[in-house]
């Protein structure tokens, strides 16, 4: 369906309440896994509507729950439902700061990047069929950042 502005999965893309408004009652019923759901999925879609920022703000608001669970001893449980979550946002953050690198040239963001590049690269190694084709298109990225157009 038609949305205003797709990437903040608005409009008919959400068609009974916006975003924020399943943010909130996540929030309230105190439902985690949602959360970590909605802010990921968030985060794909701006990326892939090429908004950086937003990309950005969802991943930021997606490893502030994890490690503010993390500290309150609740984030064992999410640990082991998050797992394939949480490595598609290491992977999505990855793809995030690199494409924030290449518009700002901000050498924080390719830190990030490569930072993000390094625990892709241990999924690489511990489940190649998953992430062995994420890493070499990470790869690709920093690359193509660094001025290799080959």
């Amino acid at each position: 369906g038609h949305a205003e502005w797709p990437n903040l999965l608005d409009g008919d893309a959400i068609p009974d309440e916006s975003l924020e408004r399943c943010i909130t009652n996540a929030k309230v019923a105190s439902t985690n896994w949602l959360l970590f759901t909605l802010y990921y999925f968030q985060m794909l879609v701006a990326y892939l509507f090429d908004d950086i920022e937003l990309a950005i703000k969802m991943g930021e608001k997606y490893i502030d729950l994890d490690e503010s669970l993390h500290r309150s001893g609740k984030g064992f449980v999410l640990r082991s439902f998050s797992f394939v979550l949480r490595s598609e946002l290491t992977f999505l953050c990855c793809l995030t700061s690199l494409a924030h690198a290449r518009k700002t040239k901000e050498g924080l963001w390719e830190k990030r990047g490569h930072e993000s590049m390094e625990r892709v690269k241990k999924l690489a190694k511990d489940y190649p069929t998953s992430y062995q084709h994420k890493l070499l298109l990470l790869e690709a990225e920093s690359a193509f950042n660094a001025g290799n157009k080959c």
